[in-house]
């Protein structure tokens, strides 16, 4: 068996505090959890967190877990700099391990590059300002401690359709529409599929979307995996909507294993191209692959009368079947492609973050390690090449270099078992 848990968004959204929520209903040791949150003050001057809970509450007839924080927060704006230094500072009191400590990170990283991407600023320098205050500290904190205790970090994390329910939003730099731009930009290109309503109001925020984009590395999925429930969790928001609870639901337990083997579905897209120039083929490539296509093969070959001909084939979810027909149709001039939907046998897999040392600085890197479908023994890790290549931009080094000393520290950290769990 293998672990699994489902990130179910698709109606109420997913805002920090209903994320920590819905791990603590789901069993996540609450003690720990408030521990991670008290541990924020100190961090920011002019914050203070002066009582936490975790409550029963009652909404639209659904038992849930809602957080209850009474906290003191004179500043309303921040650099994402000195958010992020006192992120890593509390972490660094919890003593949360390396994984754990990435996810938060990771997660407030994306809150600031998203920032900094929309207003034209420098990632150093770009100020926060729904996002500067304790409370988004205490998410981040307490939700990564509360997916250690979990063991959530060792599994495989899935989310539905992420609601985004509809309007617009007064923040400080006036009115704008919702979604917002901070949740467009943390999302974009990772594959996840949103959609407005059920409210029209701001259901996800951009903690709650940078979470569960850090978690959540697959995207959506139009339906629950194969898997065995075990526990569930909901954590409710503080909102009152009609018509619906404001509830985020998070489902774990395992999934079956064929011989060991986990199993997904996939769509293979076949189509010929023939009267195409190498760059046309080229470009092609490059589009589907930017699209989230799991895989690109291009076959030369003859067809009939001799012509040559290039068979193209892709690998995508079924969510993106869509989008990878319009650019097969747009890019390459076919008529008509054949779509079958298959089953596809994997070793089990995951991304940690690795810590590795360049030039006397330290960098955490995406490793996607494959295991041994029996005992879990790890099979392969390979660090993720766009994680390469700022490593080269930041030290001023060739990218097949850094690429030769990363692999070198993660499979000697691969043998010792440590950064790798």
């Amino acid at each position: 068996m293998n672990k699994v848990a489902v990130i179910d968004c698709q109606v109420a959204g997913i805002a920090g505090d209903m994320l920590l929520s819905a791990l603590v209903d789901a069993g996540a040791d609450r003690k720990k959890a408030e521990d991670a949150i008290f541990a924020c003050n100190g961090f920011l001057k002019g914050s203070r967190i002066s009582k936490v809970s975790f409550e029963k509450v009652v909404t639209h007839g659904f038992t849930a877990t809602q957080l209850q924080m009474d906290l003191k927060d004179g500043v309303h704006e921040r650099r994402g700099s000195e958010m992020l230094r006192a992120l890593a500072g509390t972490c660094d009191s919890l003593g949360l391990d390396q994984r754990a400590r990435a996810f938060a990170l990771d997660s407030l990283k994306s809150i600031i590059s998203a920032e900094a991407a929309i207003h034209g600023e420098d990632f150093q320098s770009v100020h926060l300002h729904e996002a500067s205050s304790i409370d988004t500290l205490a998410d981040l904190a307490g939700c990564a401690a509360a997916l250690q205790d979990l063991g959530l970090f060792d599994a495989r994390v899935f989310a539905t359709q992420v609601a985004v329910g509809g309007g617009t939003l007064k923040f400080s730099h006036g009115t704008v529409p919702n979604p917002a731009d901070a949740v467009l930009r943390i999302l974009q290109g990772k594959k996840f599929v949103i959609a407005g309503g059920p409210a029209g109001s701001e259901l996800t925020t951009p903690t709650g979307a940078a979470m569960l984009a850090t978690l959540a590395r697959e995207g959506s999925v139009g339906y629950y995996p194969a898997m065995a429930p075990e526990k569930v969790g909901c954590g409710a928001g503080h909102k009152k909507f009609d018509g619906f609870a404001n509830i985020l639901r998070i489902v774990m337990g395992s999934a079956p294993l064929e011989g060991g083997l986990e199993k997904d579905t996939v769509c293979l897209v076949e189509t010929n191209i023939d009267d195409a120039s190498g760059e046309l083929i080229g470009n092609v490539i490059e589009r589907l692959t930017d699209a989230g296509a799991k895989d690109v093969t291009v076959i030369a070959g003859t067809a009939k009368k001799g012509r040559p001909v290039y068979l193209v084939r892709v690998v995508c979810d079924t969510a993106l079947l869509d989008t990878v027909l319009a650019l097969l149709f747009a890019e390459s001039g076919t008529l008509g492609a054949r779509v079958q939907r298959v089953e596809r046998f994997k070793l089990p897999r995951a991304v940690v973050t690795v810590p590795v040392e360049i030039n006397g600085s330290t960098f955490n890197v995406h490793v996607k390690v494959a295991r041994d479908a029996q005992g879990g023994k790890i099979m392969g890790a390979k660090p993720e090449f766009e994680d390469i290549k700022i490593i080269a931009a930041r030290c001023g080094m060739p990218a097949k270099r850094v690429a030769e000393l990363v692999g070198a520290q993660v499979a000697q950290k691969t043998v010792a078992g440590d950064g790798i769990q």
